[in-house]
């Protein structure tokens, strides 16, 4: 039986190659990455505080019966931490994509010693990414300090990524035990190819978790698979898998710029009207049009490449679609009343609002950001339809992806996950329920605390 372990005659693997190596010849003649640097160093809050850094609506609570209330200098606030936020999980989701490009460019190139390029294409890709990951990180802290205060500067969303852990073990164990059991039948049988070209790639195999609640966080073995490292050792280890991560990959770079080509155009119209550009809205520009290149990668790799390899087992093609319905599940799985680009329950983000509403930026009590928090998620308003007209263009996007994958099964082809997920009905009345949750655990700790 041919399996994708067997090295690859060349000629099978020039149909692809050249388009890869073009699109990696036009991102090294960019200067992208260049201008972030520039944009990076020069930072200052004070000194793009008082703009827009994108259009309005993409502001946390937008759309919130507090928003609507919310005086110019907090809908600047609201706008600006909506920023951070959402860059904050793009700079995890980097973070995490350092251990993969390295490890799935160690398997490919184990496979063919043509492969060679691809390696020095997701190096330099590893490379740019680093960049990203400093100029988000220098204004996420900047800016969180000037608006939450210094408290908030260990991690603002350190109690959500809490919180998801705890229910990403409980909604992830049938995924694990469908992986391990797939494992223990058909892992036998199989022979995975050795790697000894990059001293990295097998010290990135070695990592067993990530400190980063990005998109790739429900793959590292953290805590949702009994079986450490399930996915690192699989896409590590099989040249079709390797492949299957860049579908992955591709998922992420569609959600990013379902988000970013919105700030790109926001860009686009301050300086058509020469307008003043903030310094993160120019760090999104030139952030878009990098990370095209990579998205264009991810395609190549991701939708095209597997074809030109021999045909995969059923062990692999079990695998690439348990790593499918994985990206569906912790990232595609609800509808927010809070943020346009966000697809994950609410509930999750309590706590980040409570620590928000009695942050400077509106000085609340508890009680009145208890009761602002209940009218935000757990009402019906603008900001779920807002959402829910950006989740099915994503929905659209990643369905058109899907079917051009022959080895999906229906779950995944159809985005069936993301799809149920887009209710709005539903999303409220997980919110009630985690808020109630909240409350409750609220309540009980302030009696606790009074009566010490």
């Amino acid at each position: 039986m041919i399996t994708s372990t067997e090295t690859l005659p060349t000629s099978q693997i020039n149909k692809v190659i050249p388009l890869l190596e073009k699109n990696y010849g036009n991102n090294l003649d960019s200067d992208y990455t260049e201008k972030i640097q520039e944009l990076d160093r020069n930072f200052k809050y004070t000194s793009n505080s008082n703009a827009y850094w994108s259009e309005p609506e993409h502001s946390l609570l937008y759309g919130t019966p507090l928003y609507e209330q919310a005086s110019l200098s907090q809908k600047l606030a609201l706008n600006h931490l909506h920023w951070v936020l959402f860059y904050k999980r793009v700079a995890d989701s980097e973070t995490e994509l350092i251990h993969y490009n390295t490890i799935t460019a160690d398997c490919l190139m184990a496979a063919n010693s043509e492969y060679k390029m691809l390696v020095e294409l997701l190096a330099h890709e590893t490379s740019q990414e680093r960049h990203h990951i400093h100029a988000f990180s220098l204004v996420n802290y900047k800016t969180t300090k000037a608006l939450l205060g210094k408290k908030a500067l260990i991690n603002p969303v350190s109690d959500e990524v809490s919180v998801r852990e705890q229910k990403r073990v409980q909604s992830s164990n049938y995924l694990s035990s469908a992986a391990n059991l797939i494992a223990m039948f058909m892992l036998k049988s199989k022979k995975p190819s050795e790697t000894e070209n990059s001293r990295d790639g097998k010290e990135a195999k070695s990592q067993v978790s990530f400190p980063t609640n990005g998109f790739f966080n429900g793959f590292s073995g953290k805590s949702t698979q009994p079986r450490r490292q399930f996915f690192s050792d699989n896409w590590g280890s099989y040249p079709f898998l390797a492949a299957n991560f860049y579908a992955v990959r591709y998922m992420a770079n569609l959600g990013l710029k379902n988000h970013e080509f919105g700030l790109h155009t926001y860009y686009k119209k301050l300086q058509k009207n020469n307008e003043f550009i903030a310094s993160p809205t120019a760090i999104s520009h030139y952030h878009f049009l990098d990370e095209a290149f990579h998205t264009t990668t991810s395609l190549f790799l991701g939708r095209d490449f597997h074809k030109y390899l021999p045909k995969p087992s059923r062990y692999e093609k079990w695998i690439a679609n348990l790593a499918i319905l994985q990206a569906q599940h912790e990232n595609l799985n609800a509808i927010s009343g809070i943020s346009t680009n966000r697809f994950l329950s609410d509930g999750d983000a309590i706590i980040f609002l409570m620590k928000l509403l009695q942050s400077p930026v509106f000085d609340m009590s508890a009680q009145e950001a208890m009761q602002w928090i209940e009218k935000c998620l757990c009402q019906e308003h603008q900001g779920f339809h807002v959402n829910l007209k950006v989740h099915n263009h994503l929905l659209s996007d990643l369905r058109k992806f899907a079917k051009q994958l022959d080895y999906l099964w229906p779950v995944n082809r159809n985005m069936s996950v993301m799809a149920s997920g887009g209710s709005i009905k539903k999303s409220i009345q997980n919110n009630i329920k985690a808020f109630n949750e909240f409350a409750h655990n609220y309540a009980l700790k302030e009696n606790t605390d009074s009566g010490n």
